[in-house]
């Protein structure tokens, strides 16, 4: 990653995680945050783009990111589709 920074963070003992886990960690929540874009998080957590958008799911994160009207708008243009391809 360039222009990457090194930080350094000292973690209690009790708590069991490595590099990868909490390089997966920090890369969830800044996508959760729109910190990251879907493919700069997967690049941080040292996954690809598939295997990061299985972690999201499995950690209940959605990918789809639209608002209320958004999403009315995807459906017209879904259900506008769908009747041209019926006739």
């Amino acid at each position: 990653m360039s222009g990457a920074k090194v930080l350094k963070i000292n973690i209690p003992e009790h708590i069991s995680i490595d590099e990868y886990e909490a390089r997966l960690l920090l890369a969830v929540e800044l996508y959760r945050e729109a910190r990251l874009t879907l493919k700069q998080a997967a690049e941080l957590a040292g996954l690809c783009v598939e295997d990061f958008m299985k972690e999201l799911s499995r950690r209940k994160v959605s990918i789809i990111d639209l608002d209320e009207e958004e999403l009315k708008e995807e459906l017209r243009v879904a259900e506008h589709i769908a009747r041209k391809a019926r006739g």
